[in-house]
């Protein structure tokens, strides 16, 4: 009797441990989250700020006088394509300010939750939903009608 005893108090204590041992890394994995969390709340203001300010440049280009006949041709051209420019480096900036976030949350994802495959091979940010499907994104180059950035820069 005293042997069982003993036995059952070994178990008891080698499972006290194992769960001490998953207590602490449950609390990593929360730390983790946490940062994770303030990292992705960083990148929503960032992202924020970004948009903002394309909209705005978006909105100067609206606005200017880009057919005003004191402007020669080549000089709307430049400042079109500027814009244009610009804009692209606003939405990269964008991709670089939540992509970090985005990276700790896939390996969060993956340590919770091992078995679920959380690959993104082959997902495009254009691309849809459709039934159950992901369809690729539309050709954008089909749909504005021109072939190259300089037709389309010259179309505007």
């Amino acid at each position: 009797m005293a042997a069982k005893v003993a036995d059952l108090e070994d178990e008891a204590r080698s499972k006290r441990s194992a769960a001490e041992e998953r207590y602490r890394q449950f609390v990593v994995v929360e730390k983790q989250l946490v940062e994770a969390r303030t990292a992705l709340e960083q990148a929503a203001d960032s992202s924020r700020k970004l948009a903002e300010e394309k909209v705005s440049l978006e909105e100067v280009l609206k606005k200017a006088d880009l057919s005003g006949e004191d402007e020669a041709e080549d000089t709307v051209v430049l400042r079109c394509a500027n814009l244009v420019d610009r804009i692209g480096e606003l939405e990269g900036g964008l991709v670089d300010a939540v992509k970090p976030g985005f990276d700790r949350v896939m390996a969060q994802l993956k340590v919770a939750k091992p078995g679920v495959d959380l690959s993104v091979e082959g997902i495009h940010p254009l691309s849809d939903v459709k039934d159950g499907v992901i369809t690729p994104p539309p050709d954008l180059e089909k749909d504005i009608g021109h072939d190259d950035e300089a037709q389309a820069i010259e179309a505007l």
